[in-house]
């Protein structure tokens, strides 16, 4: 790992963030001032990229890329990130890529591709990048990394506080005021977005890549067996630390989803969607029902793709009737580009040598600096 070479603040770091729902990257260019772990920022620019056609029907199934195939997308990703950051004519001192995640396997590895040269070199800027690694190598699942962030952003006074992202993956972080001596806690409840983005796909044989507003699910119809089948999945029996991905919920899960129920016309692939939000559902709600005690969150801030599924967020709402369930609204940060702002931060974290794993969500053995970082030659 290349040692960070400490920067003074203030300084302004692009995050980039491109999820499991390979669809697009998210760009977020903030200006941290001041110094330590809480430093002030102000969002300078927000914006997100679609993914040309080839990224995205490739980074839908990574499991299946070849070696050479993943090698190839690296360089080429990379070269197109530099690209569309070119194009925004932006000032900046650091580069943070979270990068596309193709295969992640703790303890083993995790590996996320975006070749780091190509930035790095036409900008002539640092850029940090593999942060999951330093984490697995002490333990730790590599993930989810947003906690910290939640941290920095949400808790301010004296009540519990819930952060969601349903991304592909939907993750939880439970974050104790800061009267409360008990522990941040995070972890992957399980499918966000990616089984229902599949079956929307598969019904509407390519034309919708997701569904809007939630809107073919409200035309569903519950499949208990179904859903039951699902439930039994043994991934929500793991107790946290625990992280998830294309491994459990990808094409591979998904087709014997299709082989066991095969919905027979249009209205029983309704059926299907809404089944799989109810899943995203209840394996987020379940999660927040189940906290201890020693929590008592009254609210919880939800960001990613899934908020703007309105039927969705009302079966989660539903059964967190104690819970104000709403979107992330703060100072230039939304839903959209919380992750990459998120990331941003993790940069500053990185190059203030600052840990930015927190060992009681991700299991690591202690906190460390994450990231790898890339200078320009």
């Amino acid at each position: 790992m290349t040692i960070a070479k400490h920067i003074s603040t203030p300084q302004k770091i692009l995050g980039l963030m491109t999820g499991s729902s390979a669809d697009s990257l998210d760009i977020c260019l903030v200006h941290f001032s001041g110094s330590g772990e809480f430093p002030a920022y102000e969002l300078i620019y927000s914006g997100e990229v679609a993914y040309p056609q080839r990224f995205n029907l490739a980074f839908r199934d990574p499991l299946q890329l070849s070696d050479e195939q993943i090698n190839t997308l690296h360089i080429d990703l990379g070269k197109w990130f530099a690209d569309e950051i070119l194009k925004l004519d932006l000032e900046f001192d650091a580069i943070a890529s979270h990068g596309q995640t193709i295969k992640h396997e703790p303890p083993h590895f995790s590996l996320q591709i975006g070749d780091p040269h190509s930035m790095a070199n036409l900008f002539s800027v640092p850029v940090i990048y593999d942060f999951r690694t330093a984490d697995i190598e002490l333990g730790g699942q590599g993930a989810p990394l947003i906690p910290i962030v939640d941290r920095y952003l949400f808790q301010k006074g004296e009540a519990d506080i819930l952060a969601l992202n349903i991304g592909g993956i939907a993750n939880l972080t439970v974050l104790p005021s800061k009267i409360n001596q008990q522990p941040i806690l995070a972890w992957d409840t399980g499918p966000g977005n990616t089984l229902i983005d599949k079956a929307v796909r598969a019904y509407s044989h390519g034309n919708l890549t997701f569904d809007p507003e939630g809107s073919l699910a409200a035309q569903g119809a519950l499949n208990q067996t179904i859903l039951d089948f699902l439930l039994s999945h043994k991934f929500y029996q793991m107790p946290p630390p625990r992280s998830a991905g294309q491994e459990q919920f990808g094409n591979d899960y998904f087709n014997s989803i299709l082989k066991q129920f095969y919905p027979a016309n249009d209205q029983e692939f309704k059926d299907l969607i809404l089944t799989l939000t109810v899943l995203t559902a209840k394996s987020i709600t379940v999660n927040v029902l189940n906290l201890s005690e020693n929590y008592n969150p009254g609210v919880m801030f939800v960001s990613g793709g899934g908020f703007k599924n309105s039927t969705l967020m009302r079966y989660i709402q539903k059964e967190l009737i104690n819970i104000n369930v709403k979107g992330v609204e703060l100072k230039g940060i939304d839903g959209d580009n919380k992750e990459a702002f998120g990331f941003a931060y993790l940069g500053y974290r990185t190059l203030m040598g600052l840990p930015g794993n927190i060992p009681s969500v991700t299991g690591a053995s202690r906190s460390t600096i994450l990231g790898k970082i890339c200078y320009p030659i």
